[in-house]
């Protein structure tokens, strides 16, 4: 996975469309992640990976070369186990960057996320602190391509390391 992300935010920065007005006002996206769920502690051992979807809108406000933003998302994984089947969840964040080009920004983000876990006849909601950081570029004056990785701590001693791959539409 760890490879999958590189790979991608080096082809990200590299794009740099003639003029675009990135990091300024509301956008929505939809993305494609790589989830890989693991157990520490009590759980160390607990493992399970899965493919799935992200949808998130935000609002990003430019600061001179840098930006701040906020952001909400909804996720659907497929991440399974054991038994135990990762089904979807909601977050909100704060993001803040800065551009790297007229069309490229590297950013970090922090915020909530609570995803449902099911499966052998449990039903559970786990919270959990996101923190991860990516790089968007415009591809045209509305819309940008995303690569970001991200780190969900949840409680009970379950971690999940999250790869994105997504496009967003300013307007």
């Amino acid at each position: 996975m760890k490879t999958f992300v590189l790979a991608s935010l080096a082809a990200l920065a590299v794009v740099s469309p003639a003029s675009a007005d990135v990091f300024n006002g509301a956008y929505a996206g939809l993305g494609a992640t790589l989830d890989n769920v693991n157990g520490s502690g009590s759980l160390e051992g607990f493992g399970a990976s899965g493919a799935g979807l992200t949808g998130f809108v935000g609002y990003d406000m430019p600061l001179g070369g840098a930006f701040v933003g906020v952001e909400g998302n909804i996720d659907l994984n497929t991440a399974d186990a054991a038994g135990l089947e990762a089904k979807w969840g909601w977050g909100a964040s704060a993001r803040a960057g800065f551009k790297i080009n007229d069309a490229t920004g590297l950013y970090g983000r922090v915020g909530y996320q609570r995803n449902k876990i099911s499966g052998g006849g449990v039903s559970a909601w786990g919270d959990g602190v996101r923190f991860g950081g990516g790089v968007e570029t415009a591809i045209s004056d509305t819309a940008s391509l995303r690569a970001e990785f991200n780190h969900v701590n949840f409680e009970d001693d379950v971690i999940n390391n999250q790869g994105v791959i997504g496009v967003l539409f300013r307007f």
